[in-house]
């Protein structure tokens, strides 16, 4: 398996840059455009993604009576760069990517967070799994091992693994860091021998990967579970109109949900319900401490 280390170290370089702008974020309403682009990243390298979100484009279409394009995208770099250039103004981001484009001055708010299920709490886990014959067993066992973690802005598949290998005492200099580009590639890195450990997300690991029978669930072993993480956003840019914004938050938390759109599902969630950005205080919490060179570290 190939992973995508050039991709990896070109996404730090661009979360640095973030940072060294920080405070020259986008304006507030200066110009609404006649057009309106949702960038997603994929859970998975799934070719359905685009498919999975055209209700919910067609639904904002209707609601702020403008054209709405979905643009797939390969990284969370990229989906901050789009915010912060002004060419994205509509993103579906994980709670660390949404955490780096906003207090470094990309000019987004949130709204709506992902809820997986109708009445469900905005929130998930992350595991380090390995094969279920491997004798790793513990965090402890993985110093020196090679872990396969999916994006340096993944929270479940990055930041938050990271934090607990920190906290039992192994730095990122304590194992051999791969990054393979998306939560089930993690998984199939682990399988394939390639990573003798890998971050994944809990739904993907527990439900979309057996059932779509990439994985086996008995051919592995959870050695290390998260407590919970917030759920990730839909942020809009800044620069769009005050009204506009209020029109699509509207439409995102009464509309964006699989009852309203009459699917059986929306891109593997619910839908969204309200959010502030004070929800994702606890990711910045976890981002301090680890002290990950894209928090600041």
């Amino acid at each position: 398996m190939v992973f995508g280390r050039a991709r990896a170290c070109w996404a730090l370089l661009v979360a640095a840059a973030l940072v060294a702008v920080a405070g020259c974020g986008g304006g507030t309403g200066s110009g609404d455009p006649d057009k309106l682009v949702l960038g997603v990243i994929p859970y998975e390298n799934s070719s359905s993604v685009a498919d999975d979100w055209k209700p919910f484009a067609a639904m904002l279409e209707r609601e702020s009576g403008r054209p709405v394009e979905l643009t797939v995208l390969t990284d969370y770099a990229a989906l901050i760069e789009g915010q912060r250039a002004g060419t994205i103004q509509l993103a579906i981001y994980g709670p660390l990517s949404y955490v780096l484009a906003h207090d470094s001055g990309a000019g987004i708010e949130p709204l709506g967070v992902e809820i997986v299920s109708k009445g469900a709490k905005p929130e998930y886990r992350s595991y380090l799994v390995t094969k279920a014959d491997s004798p790793l067993r513990t965090l402890a066992d993985l110093r020196g091992k090679r872990i396969c973690f999916v994006d340096p802005n993944s929270t479940s598949g990055y930041l938050y693994p990271a934090a607990a290998l920190l906290a039992s005492g192994i730095g990122a200099d304590g194992y051999i860091a791969r990054y393979a580009g998306g939560h089930d590639a993690t998984v199939l890195g682990v399988r394939d021998g390639d990573c003798d450990a890998g971050a994944v997300q809990d739904r993907l690991f527990d439900h979309a990967l057996p059932a779509e029978g990439r994985i086996e669930p008995g051919g592995f072993k959870k050695i290390w579970t998260s407590g919970p993480i917030a759920n990730g956003p839909l942020a809009v840019s800044t620069r769009l109109d005050p009204e506009l914004r209020k029109t699509l938050a509207r439409a995102v938390t009464e509309n964006g949900n699989a009852d309203a759109l009459g699917i059986p599902e929306l891109a593997g969630v619910w839908g969204f319900a309200p959010v502030s950005d004070a929800f994702y205080d606890s990711v910045r919490a976890v981002c301090k401490a680890t002290k990950v060179k894209l928090c600041g570290g």
